[in-house]
């Protein structure tokens, strides 16, 4: 006899658009809000222009995000991804509509540097 497994299809919502360091870097000539969720420590040892650092890892993360401006376009990075896939969460639950996020992260736009 055959088992027959149902597997559940899972839908994949996006809660951001990822683009590439060199998209990123065209929506930073807008007036955009940057957010960095990478760690304090992180932050000091380089950032992106005009970036204001909120840690995802800190529990102060949503109050601190929902002081933003909702209407306005955010963009947001951490080391490589992982992070800002869960702040662009977060955020859309608090009602911001158009996030950006860099895709590979901070480490991304330093190898486009190089």
């Amino acid at each position: 006899m055959k088992a027959i497994f149902f597997l559940p299809l899972i839908l994949i919502q996006h809660f951001s658009t990822l683009q590439n360091v060199e998209d990123f870097k065209a929506n930073m000539q807008h007036d955009y809000l940057i957010v960095d969720v990478r760690t304090p420590e992180e932050f000091e040892n380089g950032a992106l222009p005009r970036a204001v650092n909120i840690s995802i890892t800190s529990l102060d993360f949503p109050f601190e995000i929902n002081k933003l401006d909702k209407e306005k376009p955010v963009m947001i990075y951490c080391k490589a991804g992982s992070r800002s896939a869960r702040a662009a969460v977060a955020m859309k639950a608090l009602g911001f509509d158009k996030i950006y996020e860099l895709d590979g992260g901070y480490m991304a736009w330093q190898a486009a540097k190089n």
